[in-house]
């Protein structure tokens, strides 16, 4: 097995399309369609399925894909050590992040970042808080943009910025007109809200306010992860619960509304390793302080 064939199968995994992925990795499409025959020869297992109407992957391409894609990250983590070994600050950094980061602060932050100089390398790698904590643990990550609290041993934590959660409606809905909410009207409202399992701070912040209020949420559908629950309270399912960052996303069937009576309030935080001594990480907190502004509260 080659790096250069992991390449290509994930380049395919990901457009399936022939031409598209060749053109991705800079070679003829005959070439990679050889290429890729040639691995699964090499490795006894059919990734893609191949028809007049396109290609597809198999069970075992899906299944072999996050291996594929780690070991590249690793081949690129040990290029870049070879790298720093040379010129001292360069590197790789893998940053992971929750999703309302990069609907804050966190694209300043890596502009700025990037501006300070050629060698220094980000992987940014979209997860959830409860992943974000097992790859720092793990050492696949370098540092986090995860909700608060946490409590985790070795871990060093800076909090980012404070914002209420919202509700969010169905247009048409009795409080679709509202620009705030008392969390005590969401009693007896079916709700659609992030399984514990993706996102323990959300879903406990919330469930703990209401119990605080005097009632038990009505939850009928969990989420896991990605913005399917807007789809899915457009659709009617129900209402459900955000940050404040997701008025930034305009959907036409939805409306959104301010927690009241209590606020809920959820903590964006970076977390990174207490033992981590690498000069470019030291580079990236620094960033991240002198752009901390970034982050803003969203207010309705």
């Amino acid at each position: 097995m080659e790096l250069r064939h992991l390449r290509y199968f994930t380049a395919l995994a990901e457009e399936l399309h022939f031409g598209r992925a060749a053109d991705a990795v800079f070679v003829a499409q005959s070439t990679l369609s050889q290429q890729i025959r040639a691995f699964e020869d090499e490795m006894g297992v059919q990734f893609f399925e191949r028809s007049t109407g396109g290609v597809k992957l198999t069970e075992a391409g899906r299944t072999f894909l996050p291996y594929a894609k780690r070991v590249l990250r690793e081949a690129r983590r040990a290029e870049s050590v070879a790298r720093a070994a040379r010129d001292g600050l360069a590197g790789l950094l893998t940053i992971t992040y929750e999703a309302t980061a990069m609907r804050s602060g966190l694209p300043a932050i890596i502009k700025a970042f990037q501006r300070q100089g050629p060698h220094g390398e980000l992987d940014l790698v979209e997860q959830t808080t409860r992943e974000q904590v097992n790859a720092l643990r793990n050492e696949e990550s370098d540092a986090g943009f995860l909700f608060l609290p946490i409590n985790e041993r070795g871990l060093r934590v800076r909090e980012l910025f404070t914002a209420p959660m919202i509700v969010v409606v169905p247009t048409g809905h009795r409080l679709a007109d509202r620009d705030t909410v008392p969390l005590r009207e969401l009693e007896g409202e079916p709700h659609v809200i992030w399984a514990r399992s993706a996102a323990p701070r959300i879903h406990d912040a919330y469930v703990r306010a209401c119990h605080e209020a005097g009632f038990t949420p009505q939850i009928i559908q969990e989420i896991e992860r990605g913005e399917s629950f807007l789809g899915l309270v457009e659709a009617g399912l129900g209402v459900s619960i955000a940050h404040a960052s997701n008025v930034q996303i305009q959907r036409p069937g939805v409306r959104y509304a301010k927690i009241v009576e209590p606020t809920v309030p959820l903590t964006l935080g970076l977390v990174h390793r207490q033992d981590d001594e690498s000069p470019l990480l030291d580079r990236f907190l620094a960033t991240v302080e002198a752009e901390q502004g970034a982050f803003q509260q969203t207010l309705l």
